[in-house]
């Protein structure tokens, strides 16, 4: 078996809600064979689509011709042998392919992927909603959404504030996340499980007094509390706060997740699978992850393509602890052709061989590609501030 062509294709997925959002581009990859069998893979980058789709061109060059079944190999050839390595740019048009090889090969042997290394550690995937206030700043209004949440089949919620912030400490945003929060656990009660993302706003001050100032709210985790290219800030915010921290949505290789770990700066870690060179980079995370006694919690934030995806690699690592997963109570989740539908908090494992799934290509059709505006905040002073 020989790879024949390689191609990416878009489809564009505004994101509801009032602007606080970023849209979304789902960047698509088709590996073909001459033995009939196509693999599919996710390289959505937000923001990034040409350029992801230029650097999947490139890469093909020296794929077309060999065994798709030789997928580490290849995955070696993409990282090392256009000599720039890392980024997660280049990380996230290598994933794109590399996922699509691993449906190949699944789909060649009659097996789902998970069953490829070492078979299933569990019978369904834990599962928890983002993107459900659709950017709300209003407690209020965020209340009234949980319920749409809950009747989704969702036990488990993250939130997050997309508003500027002072550093070392901003008082008035503290007490908006606080109250945000304190609503939401109102709501969903002491038992639900409850996640406050950072998206890496805050310095190590800052985070620090937010994270101290959600105590009582009990959070499963706070993500990426400070930017994730400091890692000995986001070590401190550790040892400052009540709660476990995760991050890792925005690495791309097995040593950045390595100097989480050496510092302990992390024990959640969010490695996302379109992005960190592929499936079977992630898998050697969740490895490392494991040899630290930390857990897995994949980063999802794209199509259900990606999230079946996840949940092949959630379903094969003994650390795992819960799949993000966008609210898509639109079209957006029937782009596959069998729904993803989550039951009291969790989703079944695909059962068919590859990934088990299939885009439903009329549906995928009528929505063309589009252009993504991702949100810019700016401090009262005019100075720029982490979305």
């Amino acid at each position: 078996m020989k790879i024949t062509r390689i191609e990416p294709f878009v489809v564009g997925a505004p994101t509801p809600g009032n602007g606080k959002l970023s849209d979304k581009n789902y960047i698509f990859v088709r590996v073909h064979t001459d033995a009939g069998i196509t693999g599919l893979g996710e390289a959505s980058l937000g923001g990034y689509t040409q350029t992801i789709i230029e650097l999947v061109n490139t890469l093909s060059e020296m794929l077309v011709g060999e065994d798709p079944t030789r997928i580490e190999f290849l995955q070696q050839c993409m990282t090392r042998q256009k000599f720039w390595r890392g980024g997660v740019v280049k990380g996230s048009a290598i994933a794109g392919i590399e996922l699509a090889l691993w449906d190949i090969l699944g789909k060649s042997l009659g097996v789902p992927v998970y069953k490829l290394f070492g078979g299933p550690c569990r019978d369904k995937i834990r599962v928890y909603a983002n993107g459900w206030t659709g950017g709300s700043l209003d407690p209020a209004q965020v209340r009234d959404k949980v319920d749409e949440v809950l009747a989704s089949g969702y036990e488990a919620f993250k939130f997050s504030i997309a508003q500027p912030s002072w550093p070392v400490y901003d008082p008035s945003v503290t007490r908006k996340i606080v109250a945000i929060a304190e609503t939401i656990r109102e709501k969903i009660g002491p038992e639900r499980l409850l996640m406050f993302d950072g998206h890496g706003r805050y310095d190590a001050d800052s985070a620090i007094a937010i994270g101290n100032a959600l105590k009582d709210v009990n959070l499963l985790f706070f993500e990426e509390p400070v930017g994730q290219v400091d890692e000995r800030a986001m070590a401190r915010v550790t040892r400052s706060i009540p709660m476990p921290v995760a991050a890792g949505e925005r690495l791309e290789s097995k040593w950045e997740f390595r100097r989480l770990l050496e510092l302990e700066a992390a024990s959640i870690l969010q490695p996302d699978l379109a992005h960190c060179n592929g499936f079977g980079e992630a898998y050697k995370i969740a490895a490392l992850a494991d040899s630290f006694s930390a857990f897995m919690a994949p980063h999802c934030p794209m199509s259900p393509v990606l999230a079946v995806i996840s949940a092949h690699l959630d379903a094969a690592v003994p650390n795992f602890l819960i799949q993000e997963r966008l609210l898509l109570n639109d079209w957006r989740n029937d782009i596959i052709t069998e729904p993803l539908v989550v039951k009291d908090g969790y989703i079944d494992l695909p059962t068919k061989p590859g990934w088990g799934i299939e885009l439903n290509e009329e549906l995928c059709g009528r929505h063309g590609r589009i252009k993504v505006k991702i949100p810019r905040l700016f401090r009262p002073d005019g100075a720029v501030c982490d979305w």
